[in-house]
């Protein structure tokens, strides 16, 4: 029986190392391969979670595997699978009725989203926020405008890339209004924070109604020798084709200091990716050279896609679609302007037309502001799409307004 006993200890060895192998080998078989795939592909599944969307990659790996696809990504794309039933499980879709009404979602822990403000005759305005990746590749997170729908929802409302950052459906089609912001801060000329560099402190839905919605997104950055917190506050009412954007900007540091503003874009009036027949136009007139307006003269301005006639071959069929900026408040900026590029323009008089095919631009700056510590400045803008004259066939700026209660909700908050 000790015989029998030691053979029968030898093939248990001999099977438990046969078996241990068979777990190596079987490890190594799966976990490789699991291994190879865990380096050679970047996953990123910090925005909202619409589905699996597999990117070529530009960080020197096979693949990015993304849950949703932002405006600047989808060129990468090389197939997806969508959660388009727990996506409408989970927002509910848009609301349909015959008055002006709102449709929103937004993500508070991610500060980004996105707002239909529909007419009720079949009219809508769509404002996204932050669903973009800016020339940095980075994703800013608050409340500045870029950026598209979900991926999921083009097929089903036949949307186009001009239904992203602000746009406007007739009816009929998608005429695009301002694209994705360029906005920045510094403490002098040089050295700008843009808002992918802030420090993102959170979100919130202040209000929220089919009439009225209110939303905050808060930042910190260190700037020049001190520290400022800015809230931002995004102000939509039924019915209108704007919102009000208010920023606050606080020296939350112990030494005073002074700041630069910049809020611009090439807006891509009328078709998303084209510049053509964009002109810029104000209370008085059209400009179609670069050049500046006095901001304490006028209260706002606006590019109007209608052909430059100064260009040779710019006449054609636009879309006569456009867009405003007012600034509001006692803060006002110390130049606005348009231009061919972003930070520099020409005087009128030199008689440069606004020429580029995807540049023509429009910026508002403030500064250099001083600001002292625990000192709060309001930059208060209101932002969207113009009339149009039946007469003339001009743009009109619609009527503005900031109630008394949106103010001191600001100043409670």
């Amino acid at each position: 029986m000790k015989g029998t006993g030691s053979a029968m200890a030898a093939f248990f060895l001999i099977t438990n190392a046969t078996t241990k192998r068979k777990r190596l080998i079987a490890l190594a078989v799966i976990g490789l391969p699991l291994l190879f795939l865990f380096f050679a592909i970047h996953f990123d599944f910090s925005s909202e979670l619409e589905g699996i969307y597999i990117l070529k990659c530009d960080r020197g790996r096979l693949f990015d595997v993304h849950s949703d696809l932002l405006l600047g990504d989808e060129n990468r794309l090389l197939a997806k699978v969508e959660f388009e039933p727990f996506y409408r499980f989970f927002h509910g879709g848009k609301k349909r009725a015959d008055r002006p009404h709102l449709n929103y979602h937004w993500n508070e822990r991610k500060g980004c989203g996105y707002i239909f403000n529909d007419s009720g005759d079949g009219k809508e305005l769509l404002t996204c926020f932050s669903r973009y990746v800016d020339s940095q590749g980075k994703v800013p997170k608050g409340l500045f405008v870029g950026g598209g729908l979900p991926y999921a929802m083009h097929e089903d409302i036949k949307l186009t890339m001009s239904a992203t950052g602000m746009a406007h459906f007739n009816g009929k089609e998608w005429h695009h209004l301002w694209c994705n912001v360029n906005e920045t801060i510094a403490a002098g000329p040089e050295g700008n924070h843009d808002p992918s560099s802030w420090t993102f402190l959170g979100s919130k839905v202040l209000h929220s109604s089919d009439t009225k919605l209110v939303l905050r997104s808060s930042h910190e950055l260190p700037i020049g020798n001190t520290t400022f917190r800015i809230d931002r506050y995004a102000i939509f009412r039924a019915g209108e084709n704007y919102f009000t954007l208010v920023i606050k900007i606080a020296n939350a540091g112990r030494l005073p200091t002074s700041y630069y503003y910049v809020y611009g874009d090439e807006p891509w009036v009328g078709e998303f990716g084209s510049s053509g027949g964009n002109v810029g136009w104000t209370k008085d007139k059209l400009h179609y050279y670069e050049g500046a307006i006095d901001p304490r003269s006028y209260s706002y301005a606006g590019m109007y896609d209608i052909g430059n006639p100064v260009i040779l071959g710019e006449k054609g069929r636009y879309t006569g679609v456009a867009n405003f900026i007012e600034w509001l408040g006692d803060v006002k900026p110390a130049v606005v302007y348009f231009s061919n590029k972003e930070g520099k323009f020409a005087e009128e008089s030199e008689r440069v037309p606004l020429y580029s095919k995807d540049n023509r631009v429009i910026f508002l700056q403030w500064g250099p502001r001083p600001l002292m510590p625990g000192q709060v400045e309001l930059l208060v803008m209101a932002i969207g799409m113009a009339d149009n004259d039946p007469k003339s066939g001009l743009p009109v700026k619609p009527d503005v307004r900031l109630d008394p209660a949106d103010v001191k909700f600001l100043d409670q908050d």
